[in-house]
Parts: structure tokens; sequence; C-alpha cells
């Protein structure tokens, strides 16, 4: 049966995220240069974050935009060992994520799970103005080098 067949289709993208060194830096140059924005800047610091399994707090600092139909988030990384420093490390700045909302969370990490692709970090928060979110950055960029992001809201 394909994947089509058995329900488990990913919806159209509704985020990029790319992560940078220097957030007001970004912002400013992504304002400036291509008319994005304006920005919402948060301070990230989920109440619940796991990498690979294990519990390991996080800070980022985060600059949303709306960018048509898609969101454009810019991440910094404050603290803690998480993929987004290992990215600015062993890349530099850019697209890390294309983050997917969906509603069947809990289906589509086993479903991926059966596909052999795990979990690399993922997040559970109450986020004012959406609700609780959870999120999972799953390990999808051995083809492609780019990160998927699974996120329900839950109002």
């Amino acid at each position: 049966m394909s994947e089509k067949e058995n329900g488990m289709v990913l919806p159209p993208p509704a985020q990029v995220g790319v992560v940078v060194s220097n957030l007001d830096d970004a912002i400013r140059f992504y304002s400036e240069t291509f008319g994005l924005g304006p920005f919402q800047k948060v301070t990230f610091v989920p109440a619940q974050h796991w990498v690979k399994g294990e519990p390991c707090p996080i800070k980022l600092n985060i600059g949303m935009c709306p960018w048509g139909p898609l969101q454009l988030e810019l991440i910094e990384p404050i603290e803690g060992d998480a993929p987004h420093k290992w990215f600015l490390r062993e890349k530099g700045e850019g697209l890390q994520h294309l983050g997917f909302i969906i509603e069947n969370y809990d289906e589509w990490l086993a479903y991926l799970k059966g596909k052999g692709i795990g979990v690399l970090m993922n997040a559970e928060t109450d986020v004012e103005g959406m609700g609780h979110v959870r999120a999972a950055y799953m390990q999808s960029d051995a083809v492609g080098g780019v990160l998927f992001e699974l996120i329900e809201v839950t109002p």
C-alpha cells in the first residue's frame, strides 16, 4: 500500500526555518533587502525539550514573519546543545528545516519510526496566542540535507 493510500501524506510546508548567527542582523537584512516583515521576535525556552531522546534545555532567539502562505522563521541559538547550534557550527548560516502543520502528530511519529526515520529533537510547550504546541525535528536530512519539522498546535 502506498503512503497516499494509507493517508500518510504531508501537507504543503507552512514554515521555512533558517539558522542565523545574529537575529537582529538577519532581520535587518531580510527586511531592508527583500522587504520582508514585520518580524515578531520571541525568546523560545520550551517547557519540555529533548535531543535524541535525552532532556536538554535550550534557549533560542526567534524572528518570524509571514511570507505568502509560509512563515519565515529565523533562529539564533543562544543556550543548549541542540541541532541549531550544530547546524551553525558545521554548515554556517542557512536553511535548516521545513515545518509542516499536522493534526496526527503521534501517528506521524510512529509511521516515520517504521520507515527508519527517528526524532532528532522534540519540544512541547504552551505558546501565548497559539495554544499547546508539540514539535519534532525528524532525521530526514539524509536525503536532501533538510530536516522536516512536524508541528501540532492545539488551541
